[in-house]
């Protein structure tokens, strides 16, 4: 065989594997975060059924919360909450009066846990808290920061006096016109230039919490637990077992668990002190700069909305409901 048929090939190889020599070690990484994130994928399905009221440990808990809350919101607003529902006492209650179907009804009874989506119908409430945070991270530029508040308003269908100069307060009737008036501007201006497409609150609500929800869902996958997302309840009456706030709507549940007759999982050994989103090794040592978040104690709650999950408060303890049989 002429060595010199495969001469050039070889050479071109050799240059390629040197040009890439640095550029090896990111490249390994990228795969195999790309294979890790394929595997969560391909093994996510919607459960069919739960182990019974089999208990997650807390520390998986808190960091699919923790990663769930990396989740982007519009202006950063973070307008999702979750109502972890671990309580077999509440879950049956919610379970007999407010699922619909057999299905949701056998899954909320017997999974580990229900996670309930609470969007919030009036974010303008939460733009001056956020606009602090913002303003102290020096992330943002000045810029950004001087139309934050009339942006905001306008594209998440509120825009009262009052949420824009930041004062806080309901709309209205106000409000209705002003978004009537704010659609048939966009509308008018549309076809000349690019213009902002108007929806109503509560889509632009919803649609950050499903959001917030997928990435709750991949966490939970990644961490070797079985999910089903519903939308097949009574918002009404799940709102008054959960005293969620009229302010608030509900997308979407997540009952979260053990696969029925699957093979026992094996949780990652992490500790308290465990952050993922931080990065733990050299090649995540150059990690983008994440825009500030609000409290986990404020955004994610135990059994009924604004009662603390009990491992936020570094309290290990059952709870009085969890030992409700």
């Amino acid at each position: 065989m002429n060595s010199s048929t495969f001469a050039p090939t070889a050479i071109a190889f050799a240059k390629a594997a040197a040009a890439s020599a640095s550029g090896n070690a990111t490249a390994g990484a990228n795969a195999n975060k790309l294979q890790a994130f394929r595997q969560i994928i391909q093994s996510r399905v919607s459960a069919r059924r739960f182990e019974p009221n089999v208990p997650v440990p807390t520390r998986v808990w808190s960091d699919i919360l923790r990663m769930s809350m990396s989740s982007p919101s519009g202006f950063n607003l973070q307008p999702t909450h979750v109502i972890l529902i671990r309580c077999p006492q509440l879950k049956s209650i919610l379970s007999k009066n407010a699922m619909l179907g057999f299905g949701n009804q056998y899954r909320t009874n017997d999974a580990s846990a229900i996670a309930v989506f609470c969007a919030d119908l009036e974010p303008s409430k939460r733009i001056d808290r956020i606009f602090q945070m913002e303003r102290e991270s020096g992330m943002r530029p000045d810029g950004y920061l001087a139309v934050l508040r009339v942006a905001s308003s306008f594209l998440t269908g509120e825009s009262t006096t009052s949420s824009i100069t930041g004062g806080g307060g309901g709309g209205g009737s106000s409000t209705h016109l002003s978004t009537f008036l704010k659609r048939t501007f966009t509308n008018a201006l549309s076809p000349v230039q690019p213009m902002p497409t108007m929806e109503h609150v509560e889509s632009w609500s919803y649609k950050n919490a499903g959001i917030m929800a997928q990435m709750y869902t991949m966490a939970a996958t990644a961490h070797g637990l079985s999910t089903c997302m519903m939308e097949g309840f009574d918002a009404r009456r799940a709102k008054e077992i959960l005293r969620i706030p009229d302010r608030y709507g509900i997308p979407l549940m997540v009952a979260t668990g053990y696969d029925y007759g699957a093979a026992p999982v094996v949780h990652a050994d992490l500790t308290d002190d465990d952050n993922l989103l931080e990065g733990s090794n050299e090649l995540d040592t150059l990690q983008p700069q994440r825009t500030p978040r609000l409290e986990m104690n404020e955004l994610f709650y135990g059994d009924t909305f604004g009662e603390p999950l009990d491992f936020l408060l570094h309290n290990n303890a059952p709870s009085e409901k969890e030992n409700v049989a």
